[in-house]
């Protein structure tokens, strides 16, 4: 009885009213006309199309309104792009987004639209464009979600939310939109997702019955085999991180249902007081590095923040640094933050040599002979030898380094990069990022 008082108590929340429905429906045509009125004016032959969540009635309040451009599959790409960004713009104005495919998202009456240019193909196995499958996506829902099913997507969008696995943007790496919906439509109703999530485990693999077959092999936290195009997973942005915190919460919320799963309290910023009382020698730890915040769509920005991380960690760790955790962080700048085990290491390593009886043995002994360090030593019926380390700091060592790494594309082109650890991190500016690293309670724990 609680779970169901919950759930209803949600629905009243999120779902729109009739007359929200109506402005929604209202916008949509009036963007329809202006479109087709621009592509008249260009010479462009052009159809729209409404996608997404508002064309399967599946959205929540407030929602985003994507409206699509099919150009004729004939139609060269440079001219697609071309006609379909111009038309965008002159139509909300807005700002061109360059990801898998171009588009222009602006507001307009006071929602966020994306117009995006794709082409009209006859199915997916022809698709063009990163784009072309998204009208058949909206076709087979609106034709599989039975009635009530809506609803039940409605309350899985917003679980995903506030447990904070809603999006298959980099930024996030959960569950898309249709993702939720082919979800509902394979289990029937929100409850059943959830029962059968607190089952999952990582490599987990769901269909829908009569299309299980695909092509291809897909080896992913987690395989949902997209029943319009059998050659893709619809899962494939969810990470290992995002999957377990979903299983996870499903369980959290089926012994105990509470409305903090779908609306979580705000993640309040601590203190340089109670950073010190949580993180006490982690802290001492800790390297943050920062810098400008990239002007580009998230679905840029976060892989390539992500690829820096990562050679960062692979720098460190190839120093004999032990890398415990690392996070990002992005406000009015960027933060990467790298939790080591310890920051300092002693000035003498052990560096282990080959087997005593291997035919490498003289060639070890010569080079380190002449090194003009200790001699090397037998352990364990292996040479061994004592050794200076170039960087005993890890922060030290980034400093001097950090320019050299493979870091993401557009930040290896800033220059303002900070380094700072120990003291420095305590600054007003930087207690989110902190806060945001060293908080590890769930969203709907807080």
């Amino acid at each position: 009885m609680r779970t169901m008082t919950v759930e209803s108590d949600v629905l009243r929340l999120v779902k729109p009213t009739a007359a929200q429905d109506r402005k929604v429906k209202a916008i949509v045509e009036d963007l329809s006309k202006k479109v087709l009125g621009e592509a008249r004016k260009l010479d462009a032959h052009v159809e729209t199309m409404l996608v997404g969540s508002v064309a399967k009635s599946t959205h929540l309040k407030d929602p985003d309104i994507d409206l699509f451009m099919l150009f004729p599959s004939s139609t060269p790409l440079d001219d697609l792009k071309r006609l379909g960004l111009e038309i965008g713009k002159r139509v909300i104005g807005g700002k061109e987004y360059w990801a898998q495919h171009p588009y222009v998202r602006g507001d307009y009456d006071g929602y966020q639209v994306d117009l995006v240019p794709c082409f009209k193909i006859r199915d997916t196995r022809s698709k063009l464009s990163a784009v072309d499958r998204t009208p058949f996506h909206t076709e087979f829902v609106i034709k599989n979600l039975k009635k009530g099913m809506a609803d039940q997507v409605r309350l899985l969008k917003r679980f995903m939310k506030g447990v904070d696995c809603y999006g298959a943007e980099a930024k996030v790496q959960g569950f898309s939109g249709y993702l939720c919906e082919i979800l509902v439509i394979r289990f029937g109703t929100f409850r059943k997702v959830l029962e059968s999530a607190a089952t999952w485990k990582v490599g987990e693999h769901i269909d829908l019955p009569g299309y299980d077959e695909w092509s291809g092999k897909f080896d992913e936290p987690l395989t949902f085999i997209d029943p319009v195009d059998r050659a893709r997973n619809v899962a494939s942005a969810v990470s290992n991180e995002t999957l377990v915190r979903f299983i996870f919460a499903s369980r959290e919320y089926l012994a105990k249902p509470d409305m903090r799963f779908f609306f979580p309290e705000k993640r309040k910023v601590w203190t340089a007081a109670k950073l010190k009382e949580v993180a006490r020698k982690r802290i001492s730890s800790t390297i943050l590095i920062s810098f400008s915040k990239l002007d580009l769509v998230d679905d840029v920005v976060y892989p390539q923040l992500r690829k820096s991380l990562a050679a960062i960690t692979a720098l460190l760790e190839r120093a004999d640094f032990e890398v415990e955790k690392t996070s990002i962080f992005i406000d009015d700048s960027t933060r990467l933050l790298v939790e080591l085990k310890s920051i300092e290491l002693s000035k003498e390593r052990k560096h282990r040599g080959p087997p005593v009886k291997s035919e490498n043995a003289a060639e070890f002994l010569a080079k380190w002979d002449k090194a003009g360090h200790a001699k090397p030593y037998v352990e364990d019926d292996r040479w061994w030898v004592m050794t200076e380390r170039a960087w005993t700091r890890g922060d030290d060592m980034l400093k001097a380094k950090i320019k050299d790494i493979p870091l993401g594309k557009d930040v290896k082109k800033l220059k303002d990069f900070s380094i700072e650890s120990d003291g420095e991190l305590l600054k007003e500016e930087h207690l989110a990022a902190l806060t945001n690293h060293f908080d590890d309670r769930m969203p709907w724990q807080r």
